[in-house]
């Protein structure tokens, strides 16, 4: 039976028999020896995808690298949907209509296939991928919608698939981190698992997996209000991690809440409408950031959360039901739910064959959880890298629980060189837990925003970071200065700037590939594919 690899590069062979004479656009930088600027306009894109999926295919399988563990290999984070997205056609939008010849516009498996050789040639030993899962369609952020938003947690989203190819979303991510294998490098994937889109199909199975909230409780959700020396008595708290005085949201706000239903309809929106045994309509409400109480960012529109416990008096949304946990809670877990929360990375594995998980908002699950999903997917494949979204280099807990590595907070220092020295000096030699060391993620500013010069010391200091991981977040080689989200380190003006139908993480937007600032991309080929090769 052919691998996954192998059945893609058939259907390439027989559809570049059929397709000859395809207006097809693509940044010469993706083709061999990646040193072009410029379109190249490609009549027989299916022989292209194949020379290069065959050229794979030729190569002797290469021993399996570990560098977030014991080496210094080189991260590349990469949103499929959005790093090989192009205009291929040449109808001026990216949106998940295919092209008039079939092929899609916005990011796909087998494109990032092909762009395997250039992350090879820059020096990349692993990927990094933001949520790859199905998301979901109601309520979408911007254009088309994000990858946060789960809809389901253990398949691909279909429009990461070719059509044209009729293979399936299923079997090209399967290619795709077999193609990855062959050239020895990793695969990592980013998996939200704390929170399900509003059109989640779990909904309307496992109603009591959810909260919910009277139907004419307006939508989106806000936080419950708490008076400001509340919110200095909850912070006091965390800070000490004493969770057993915590103030409630106001009875107004524990109000809105409902037990889930007995019955449970999808509307024609895709929201689910439940009944309770007393008759009351109900919805599943979108939700908020977990922390701070006072925090400012944007309501998050798309998504709900996980109810983990059964507790009758603790059946609402803040911060001390979702993130940290009030002692009363202990005892009332929603085992099914848990089960299922536990079982989903395992399943990753055995599917897929990734070499590590980033688990997004792991803060955010009780402590026993948190353990069974680490312990889970370490009984699965034990030598599996495990990082958590922690800006946490120091804290202990995390190698305890078995973490890796945490995300870290290099992007934080990363505004100018006098910060970076500062950082590389003072704080970098006391990390105990080894970071990912970018001076940008897909949440923070571009640090060729910073200017050139900041952006050169930047990537030169990530790459001797002691404890370091270096990492570049993709697009950020090109010279790119255009956020993919703007969830940390923008001001208010910055946030209405860049609404969601500007911002990659949501809408069909592309990197510069036509126009890459060639100092920026030789200086960090210069520094890592040196070692590669």
């Amino acid at each position: 039976m052919p691998t996954p690899l192998e059945s893609m590069c058939k259907r390439l062979e027989t559809l570049s028999t059929l397709q000859t004479t395809v207006q097809y656009r693509i940044p010469a930088l993706w083709i061999p020896p990646h040193t072009t600027g410029g379109v190249r306009l490609l009549r027989n894109p299916a022989a292209y995808y194949h020379s290069i999926v065959r050229s794979i295919l030729e190569q002797p399988l290469s021993p399996q690298k570990q560098p977030t563990r014991e080496s210094t290999g080189l991260i590349y984070l990469t949103y499929i949907r959005h790093t090989t997205a192009w205009d291929h056609d040449g109808s001026g939008t990216i949106t998940y209509d295919l092209g008039t010849d079939h092929w899609r516009q916005t990011g796909t498996c087998l494109k990032l296939i092909a762009l395997l050789p250039y992350l090879r040639w820059l020096g990349v030993t692993t990927l990094l991928l933001l949520p790859p899962t199905t998301h979901g369609r109601t309520h979408a952020k911007g254009t088309l919608g994000s990858p946060y938003a789960p809809q389901d947690h253990c398949t691909i989203e279909e429009t990461l698939a070719e059509p044209i190819l009729e293979e399936g979303a299923t079997i090209e991510f399967a290619a795709l981190v077999e193609a990855c294998h062959r050239l020895g490098m990793q695969v990592i994937v980013e998996l939200a698992m704390r929170v399900a889109s509003l059109d989640c199909p779990l909904i309307a199975h496992h109603p009591d997996w959810f909260y919910w909230v009277r139907e004419d409780v307006p939508q989106p959700l806000r936080p419950p209000h708490f008076l400001p020396e509340q919110v200095t008595q909850i912070k006091e708290a965390v800070e000490r991690r004493d969770f057993s005085e915590l103030p409630p949201p106001p009875p107004e706000y524990r109000a809105q809440f409902v037990e889930p239903p007995q019955r449970v309809l999808q509307r024609s929106d895709g929201l689910f409408v439940g009944e309770t045994t007393s008759g009351e309509r109900c919805i599943v409400p979108s939700v908020f950031a977990d922390y701070p109480p006072d925090d400012n960012q944007p309501l998050w529109t798309d998504i709900t959360y996980f109810r983990l416990h059964t507790h009758s008096h603790c059946n609402y949304i803040a911060y001390d039901t979702v993130r940290y946990y009030r002692p009363e809670l202990e005892g009332s877990e929603n085992t099914a739910l848990c089960n299922y929360i536990a079982s989903v990375i395992p399943r990753w594995i055995e599917r897929f064959h990734v070499d590590g998980v980033l688990l997004d908002m792991g803060h955010a699950f009780p402590p026993s959880l948190h353990r069974a999903i680490i312990e889970n997917a370490r009984r699965s494949q034990p030598d599996l890298i495990m990082i958590e979204e922690s800006f946490d280099r120091s804290d202990p807990s995390i190698r305890q629980l078995g973490y890796d590595l945490v995300v870290g907070d290099v992007w934080h220092w990363s505004s100018s060189i006098a910060s970076l020295q500062h950082f590389s000096r003072t704080h970098a030699p006391k990390s105990r837990n080894r970071y990912l060391a970018s001076p940008d993620t897909h949440n923070t500013p571009r640090i060729a925003s910073r200017g050139i010069c900041t952006a050169l010391y930047a990537f030169a200091v990530c790459s001797q970071l002691p404890g370091g991981v270096p990492l570049i977040t993709s697009g950020s080689e090109l010279g790119e200065c255009e956020p993919i989200n703007t969830g940390l380190g923008f001001s208010a003006d910055d946030i209405a700037h860049y609404p969601p139908e500007r911002l990659p993480l949501f809408s069909g937007r592309t990197l510069r590939w036509d126009h890459p600032d060639w100092e920026i991309l030789e200086f960090i080929g210069s520094i890592y594919g040196r070692k590669a090769h």
